[in-house]
């Protein structure tokens, strides 16, 4: 319920708040956007130009997903007021 989402979305985005402001004061090396998150292990023994590549491709899928997304929802908004949003 909301009664529980929002204080756990608060306490998250107060403990992400310590990492954002030793990044913006240049403390930090790591690049934005990269957690070190890699469990399949598909960048280990790659060049630095095929790591570049794959990030670049993932980019550009969550660009194609934010319009895909935008789409449905000004479909939803400007459709009749008998047709609601197509997921609900």
């Amino acid at each position: 319920s909301m009664g529980f989402l929002l204080p756990v979305a608060a306490v998250l985005e107060f403990c992400t708040g310590a990492v954002l402001v030793e990044v913006a004061k240049g403390e930090s090396d790591r690049e934005a956007g990269d957690y070190g998150l890699d469990p399949l292990s598909f960048l280990k023994g790659k060049s630095e130009e095929e790591v570049n590549r794959m990030k670049l491709r993932e980019l550009k899928n969550g660009r194609l997903a934010m319009l895909a997304f935008a789409g449905v929802v000004t479909q939803a908004g400007l459709g009749e007021a008998t047709q609601s949003f197509p997921y609900l």
